[in-house]
């Protein structure tokens, strides 16, 4: 769609908001995938990696072709959240902080003449610890927090002033933190001030919300949705339960997910296959683990056949997706939310394919479709995580290609 078509569809829009209240107005987001590469992991220097490098988004890993966005069109996705790791835009000022600005609206619009609507998806990482997001969520008063909060309302204004519909702005992805009553309450008051600050300068602008811890569905439900009240508000959660089962092969150091290196081939549901199967994998992953003493890889073997029993053992399935989902619509009813208005953020299944050691095709199908279709079931949108990226949970059929892996598209219900 051209320029002159966005436009008159953004009149026509802004008309029809004038007439009807937020809760009615038609769903703008409906199937859409995250880009996590064009502005994210930014190139810090190489004499001082506690600063980013100038420019930070120019390598070639932040480049995305422009065949993978026609493709996603071809497979019929509708929107593209744009993750943007904001500490580049928290540590640059004056010419180069407006050149900033200048990248941004270029990759938006990019998407938007590619025919996709766009959610700008603050996204901080810890790559630079001085921006990581522990410590720009640690105190509502701290100078970091202020600075965000002001990044926030000049993102707002620059989208604002594109005057283009199908635009959004997600103020903070998965906040980590909120496992308990006094964080939460803290995220919340955070919230209502990210969102002010938004808001002063574009209230007309969608605004996605995400509650705590990490971003997930009791994060949401432990959110007051009072204090947003009259504005275009999205709600946000993200999906990736168990994550024993969909982060299989993913090499992590904290806690149990240290063993999610030695699972694959698990199946789902849970409770589908044999269980000494199963075990005997596990087992051979082990095995073939290099660089592990004998001490260690007893240690291994017992922390990655308990993690893999537990899980056989829950028999999770669709049942228990139907009951997290209908979680989340029960609060709908009681806050008097909108479920069209609730966005399933992220989800996905690590696969096997190159470097990669995790789900096979048939079970990584039936959890894709059975999540997907919970969420249409209950007027959910959704993105897929991700299009590109490192880890095993990219929708390239390969790294270093622009194809799409056929079995997620067709367990979402898109076009292979």
């Amino acid at each position: 769609m051209n320029r002159r078509a966005f436009l008159a569809l953004a009149a026509a829009s802004a008309c029809a908001g004038a007439s009807a209240p937020v809760a009615a107005a038609a769903p703008i987001f409906r199937r859409g995938a995250s880009i996590h590469n064009l502005m994210n992991w930014a190139s810090v220097e190489s004499a001082d990696k506690s600063r980013f490098a100038w420019p930070p988004f120019a390598g070639e890993a932040h480049q995305t072709p422009d065949a993978i966005l026609a493709n996603l069109g071809k497979a019929g996705f509708d929107f593209i959240r744009l993750t943007i790791d904001p500490g580049p835009f928290l540590q640059f000022e004056g010419a180069r902080r407006d050149a900033l600005d200048d990248v941004l609206r270029a990759n938006v619009m990019r998407l938007i003449q590619a025919g996709f609507g766009v959610i700008v998806d603050f996204h901080p990482v810890s790559q630079v610890p001085a921006y990581a997001p522990d410590l720009i969520t640690a105190r509502l008063d701290s100078p970091l927090f202020a600075a965000y909060g002001r990044m926030i309302g000049r993102t707002a204004r620059l989208l604002r002033d594109l005057g283009l519909p199908r635009l959004a702005l997600e103020l903070m992805n998965e906040p980590q933190y909120g496992w308990d009553g006094a964080s939460a309450a803290r995220w919340q008051a955070m919230l209502v001030e990210l969102h002010a600050q938004a808001q002063a300068v574009a209230p007309q602008l969608p605004i996605v919300l995400s509650g705590a811890r990490g971003g997930d569905k009791d994060g949401l439900l432990a959110l007051d949705p009072a204090p947003f009240r009259g504005s275009d508000v999205w709600w946000t959660f993200h999906y990736y339960a168990p994550h024993v089962f969909t982060h299989q092969g993913v090499r992590a150091d904290q806690g149990d997910a240290r063993f999610w290196r030695y699972l694959s081939n698990l199946p789902y549901p849970a409770n589908s296959v044999d269980k000494a199967a199963v075990l005997e994998q596990v087992a051979r992953n082990v095995d073939a683990e290099p660089g592990l003493s004998a001490s260690q890889r007893g240690a291994a073997l017992r922390g990655a056949k308990a993690a893999a029993s537990a899980y056989l053992d829950s028999g999770f399935g669709r049942n228990a997706i139907w009951r997290d989902f209908r979680s989340v619509v029960d609060w709908t009813r009681r806050s008097g939310v909108d479920p069209k208005r609730i966005l399933l953020g992220e989800f996905g299944v690590t696969r096997t394919y190159g470097p990669y050691r995790a789900s096979d095709d048939g079970a990584r199908a039936r959890w894709l479709t059975d999540v997907r279709v919970e969420a249409e079931a209950n007027g959910f949108a959704w993105a897929l995580w991700a299009v590109t990226g490192y880890g095993g949970m990219a929708l390239v059929e390969r790294d270093d290609g622009v194809a799409f892996d056929p079995v997620q598209l067709r367990a979402l219900g898109l076009r292979a």
